[in-house]
């Protein structure tokens, strides 16, 4: 006996399946198309670059799941439900390829794994199914907000595997139960069914077969007509937008230059920021279709968690449907206007895709960026929309204003202070470049590191410990104005680059090519935005330049913490993948075991509430983020929470008086702990 089965066994071939796959394939290319066609209403950018680099990416996430399994449970449905539906996929297709071609290739002991493989696949995707409804209906987290798109997929899929079994099962029942039990085992779910329809007439079988067989083939034509118009537009729009994410560090933003702007039109001024949809890049308009409403964002979003009115999730979806609300305008002629806002602040008679305060309650810290397995690039939205409200509206708090009107004044955002860059230092022996002095690297100290008390005590631990390991360092002084970091962020693009060029004609000035800064966002900043502007720098944090002096022997510590956890800032950690450095520092001033992580570490620590300006804004939420972060290094039972950014300080030393004003878990700065602990 032959090891094969008879393909279309029971069902009357003809032109129909044919049509009803040509009618289904041309529908799914109209649908993807029509939204191509919308993308290119964007404005032009770069995405063609690096492209092993792009490939080798997206297999990984596609085929790995790698940002799915992020969170286990649901992440394990989704790469079991993907595998599921790509086994079926490929056994339907070389069903279908052996019947184009003829050649009858699915026999013999091929055909045995074949039917296994397919039953496997078919039994994964039913399970992971499984999985997802039970994630929907009875667990039920939060960050989930299902809406019927929703259930008609996993309706769909799911009737679709059942399906498959049903009819694999009548089958098996009328061909093969009783006459080749050999073969109908190598189909253990069809097996299964077909033990159970046994002694069902035989007339009624086939005339169920014959029915299900063509409601199955109409159900998965319908599934791919339905492909770019549901929930299923991620598998295609999702695996571009991976292919198509943004490779430089994350925490790097545009660089619009200003000052050509203005040369080509003395109007520019006036278009400042994103303020209408057809403003983003056709690859920002593109991520608002990969967005499958899954709430990871949302999740993890320390704003959302505070109470904020901000979701980064409910942000992008309601971009995203009001992209389709304008749609019409944009493809006819390529404008929104006659359409309600992009942004607004509610008070009108047409609601706005987007609040105002919304937009005002990201921190940047970028948890949303890292948790979304499609690589939606939710801040550079939010800070664009945020320079439109600055530079083109006028249309800030207070706050945002003062401190941006003190960087504009007095190149540094602290209003109201009266110590100089230089009064830190006066009694210690540094080089200060503008006194003459060459040194190799320059120390940047940044303004909350020479102007906030707390953070001035880490400057000066910073200098014992360059001191000790014999580095060749100076200062700028006076002449170090703020890196422009707070103004970018909260959308002060102008004052920006009126620091940042100050910044790089000073460094050229004084032939400065490597600095060392104790603040992550100072780092962010000059070494991955300014070479637009023509910095060229080789910048480390402090934490990498100390690992380096302590693994060379140039710094000799003694190990005195017995307990102390690590928390990771945004700025060094999530945006710019330093992770290992700091810790090793820790590590070097404890004894062994010492360190305990808290459950929120790494790439998805917690943030302290203080970036995007929240150094110098409150918008008073309902639960304090910096509070929230200082309950985790309490759980975690550390009497030492070691820092490695002066934002955190100032966040950390704030929860510390409300939270713990005995002061049993201390905080202090990576530098500090190394200075106490220097071996003399």
């Amino acid at each position: 006996m032959e090891l094969t089965r008879e393909i279309y066994w029971n069902i009357v071939w003809g032109p129909a399946i044919y049509a009803l796959a040509s009618v289904a394939v041309l529908i799914l290319l109209r649908g993807a198309w029509q939204r191509i066609q919308l993308w290119r209403k964007g404005t032009p950018e770069q995405r063609n670059d690096r492209l092993g680099e792009r490939l080798r990416g997206t297999l990984i996430e596609i085929f790995g799941q790698r940002r799915h399994l992020r969170d286990p449970f649901p992440g394990v449905a989704h790469l079991l439900i993907f595998y599921g539906f790509l086994g079926a996929f490929l056994a339907t297709t070389m069903i279908a390829i052996q019947e184009w071609t003829g050649i009858h290739f699915i026999a013999g002991p091929f055909y045995l794994g074949f039917s296994l493989f397919a039953d496997l696949a078919g039994l994964m995707g039913l399970v992971g199914l499984l999985m997802a409804l039970y994630w929907r209906m009875i667990v039920r987290p939060e960050r989930l907000h299902s809406a019927m798109d929703d259930w008609i997929a996993l309706g769909l899929l799911l009737l679709i595997f059942i399906q498959g079994f049903l009819v694999e099962g009548i089958r098996i029942e009328a061909t093969e139960l009783d006459s080749a039990p050999e073969l109908a085992r190598w189909s253990p779910v069809g097996y299964v069914i077909a033990l159970a329809l046994r002694g069902v007439d035989p007339a009624t079988l086939l005339d169920l077969h014959r029915w299900l067989w063509w409601f199955h083939a109409v159900t998965a034509f319908g599934f791919i007509a339905y492909f770019v118009y549901g929930k299923f537009t991620h598998v295609l729009y999702g695996a571009g937008n991976i292919f198509l994410r943004n490779l430089e560090p994350m925490g790097k933003l545009s660089h619009p230059d200003i000052d050509q702007m203005l040369d080509e039109d003395e109007d520019a001024l006036d278009r400042l920021g994103i303020g209408e949809i057809e403003q983003f890049s056709w690859k920002g308009l593109m991520d608002l279709d990969a967005c499958v409403n899954c709430g990871r964002c949302e999740s993890v979003c320390p704003a959302t968690i505070s109470g904020s009115p901000l979701s980064p999730r409910k942000l992008i979806q309601d971009m995203h449907g009001y992209l389709g609300q304008v749609a019409p305008n944009l493809l006819a002629n390529g404008s929104s206007e006659g359409q309600p806002s992009l942004i607004g602040d509610g008070q009108g008679e047409s609601a706005p895709a987007v609040l105002e305060d919304e937009l005002w309650g990201c921190r940047t810290c970028g948890a949303c960026m890292r948790e979304c397995p499609m690589y939606i690039e939710h801040v550079p939205k939010i800070i664009d929309m945020r320079r439109h409200l600055v530079m083109t509206e006028s249309k800030m708090g207070e706050e945002a204003q003062a401190f941006l009107k003190n960087m504009d004044d007095r190149m540094h955002p602290f209003a109201g202070v009266s110590k100089d860059r230089e009064e830190w230092f006066e009694d210690l022996d540094v080089k200060v470049f503008g006194r003459g002095d060459k040194a190799d690297t320059l120390f940047w100290v940044g303004c909350a590191g020479s102007m906030v008390d707390r953070n001035i005590e880490v400057s000066r631990a910073m200098v014992k410990v360059l001191d000790a390991a014999g580095v060749d360092f100076g200062l700028l002084g006076a002449e170090e104005v703020c890196s422009g970091d707070p103004a970018r962020r909260v959308g002060g693009e102008l004052t920006y680059q009126v620091c940042t060029k100050e910044n790089i004609e000073t460094f050229e000035r004084y032939g400065i090519k490597k600095v060392v800064t104790t603040c992550p966002h100072c780092f962010n900043t000059l070494k991955n935005e300014y070479p637009d502007y023509g910095g060229d720098l080789e910048v480390v944090h402090h934490s990498e330049l100390i690992e380096e002096l302590l693994h060379e022997g140039r710094l000799k510590t003694k190990s005195n913490l017995d307990s102390v956890t690590y928390h990771d800032p945004c700025y060094l950690g999530r945006h710019n993948e330093v992770y290992e450095a700091p810790r090793a520092v820790v590590e070097s001033v404890s004894k062994p075991g010492a360190l305990v992580e808290m459950e929120k570490n790494r790439s998805k620590s917690h943030c302290c509430g203080s970036g995007g300006g929240y150094a110098w804004m409150d918008d008073k939420p309902e639960k304090r983020i910096n509070q929230d972060r200082f309950e985790q290094i309490q759980g975690c039972g550390a009497k030492t929470a070691a820092l490695s950014c002066p934002f955190c300080m100032q966040m950390f030393s704030d929860a510390s008086s409300a939270l713990d004003p005995e002061g049993e878990v201390r905080v202090a700065d990576i530098a500090e702990l190394v200075a106490e602990s220097l071996d003399d």
